[in-house]
Formats: structure tokens, C-alpha cells, sequence
């Protein structure tokens, strides 16, 4: 296992922290704050600043089309939209409250322009990846095993989009995000490249999206 420096995991302890304050109602002047959102903005920094040395090879869009080529890298991409397929047909059948409840947690999309939300759609995943996968994910498996990173990363990632609601569809909602997540970070660690696992990310959402407009 290799050895991380200060910068790095300072970074990691304030995305943990951050991450955890989701479960907690912050208040000030009335207005719920969500400090969940600044770990985006850590992993995000933190990727580019110790990125440098590698001249950030995780976002090499030119290896993008060799990755796509294997049949294993496409599996793992289209696993989360399959998911989500599945989440959503139980979710019709058992948890119809789930719709609802995802309307509120994507309620920052702007769902009737298009040509917006598709950007919206891909500027989201791409930040998540980089924040989550890249930098996160990444630095904390040079310290313990791949799979426990995973998981750590996923979970943390789930918490960051918990949105208060009944405890059956909140936990509903968070079992597909960890799931999702643990294909994410799956498709990374296979690539080692933030655009696929943005790919995967992407498609997930736009399906999800599809379901809140026409469900």
C-alpha cells in the first residue's frame, strides 16, 4: 500500500465529514444548508491538484473508444441503467411513493428544456466521477484494498444524495444509489478512466430522468 500525503488526506477527511453532515438537518435564517455539496467540490480540487504529476491520465478522452471496445467494459457501463430499470419496475409494483420522492431529490434539474438537462445530466456525472472515483476512490484504495474503497466510496456517495422522506422509500432509494455506486466505481477501477465511469453515470440518470417525467 502506498503512502498518502497531508493534502490528500485532509481532503479525504473533509469529504467523510461533509458527506455525513447529510444525515443531520442543518438550519440557518430558516434555509436548510446542505454541506454534502462541498464534497464535490473538494474531490474535485483535490483530484486536479494531485493530478499533476500523472497529468490527470484518469481523464484521457483518447483511450475512451480503445476501453469501450471490450465487451466487459460495456457490461459494467450499461449494469447501472439496468438497475435503474429494475428500480423502477418494483418501484411501480411496491413503492409507488418512490417516484415522488425521486422528483423531490432531482428537484435542481430543469426538466423541461431538454438541450439543458442533458448538459445538466453530463456536468453532474462528470463532476461525481472525478470527485468520487477519481480522486476519492483512487487515493483511499492506495491505502486498503480495492473493495473495501469501493464500498466506503459507495456508501459515502449514497449518504451525500439522502433526502429526507418515509424510511422504507428512503432506504429503497439509497440501496439502488449504493448499487449504482459500486458499478461506478467498478467501471473506473476496470478503465481507470473518469469519462467511462461518467458514461455509466450518464446513462443512469437520463433513464432515471426519463422515469420522473413520463411516470
Amino acid at each position: 500500500m502506498k503512502k498518502i500525503n497531508k493534502f490528500v488526506l485532509i481532503s479525504i477527511i473533509l469529504m467523510v465529514i461533509f458527506s455525513l453532515t447529510n444525515l443531520v438537518k442543518i438550519e440557518f435564517e430558516g434555509e436548510i444548508i446542505k454541506l454534502a455539496s462541498l464534497t464535490l467540490i473538494i474531490g474535485i480540487v483535490a483530484f486536479f491538484v494531485t493530478g499533476k504529476s500523472n497529468k490527470n491520465k484518469e481523464l484521457n478522452i483518447k483511450t475512451v473508444p480503445t476501453l469501450l471496445k471490450d465487451k466487459r467494459v460495456i457490461m459494467l457501463v450499461l449494469m447501472p441503467v439496468v438497475m435503474n430499470i429494475l428500480c423502477f419496475l418494483i418501484a411501480k409494483l411496491f413503492v409507488p411513493e418512490f417516484i415522488e420522492h425521486l422528483k423531490v431529490r432531482t428537484d435542481f434539474l430543469t426538466l423541461n428544456k431538454v438541450p439543458i438537462l442533458i448538459v445538466e445530466l453530463i456536468i453532474s456525472a462528470l463532476g461525481e466521477e472525478i470527485a468520487w472515483r477519481g480522486f476519492f476512490q483512487k487515493q483511499v484504495s492506495k491505502v486498503i484494498s480495492f473493495l473495501p474503497s469501493l464500498i466506503i466510496s459507495a456508501v459515502l456517495f449514497s449518504i451525500c444524495h439522502y433526502t429526507e422522506g418515509s424510511l422504507i422509500v428512503v432506504l429503497y432509494d439509497l440501496l439502488f444509489i449504493f448499487i449504482n455506486a459500486i458499478f461506478y466505481g467498478a467501471v473506473f477501477h476496470k478503465t481507470d478512466n473518469a469519462y467511462v465511469s461518467t458514461l455509466a453515470h450518464f446513462l443512469a440518470n437520463l433513464l432515471g430522468t426519463i422515469a420522473i417525467i413520463f411516470l
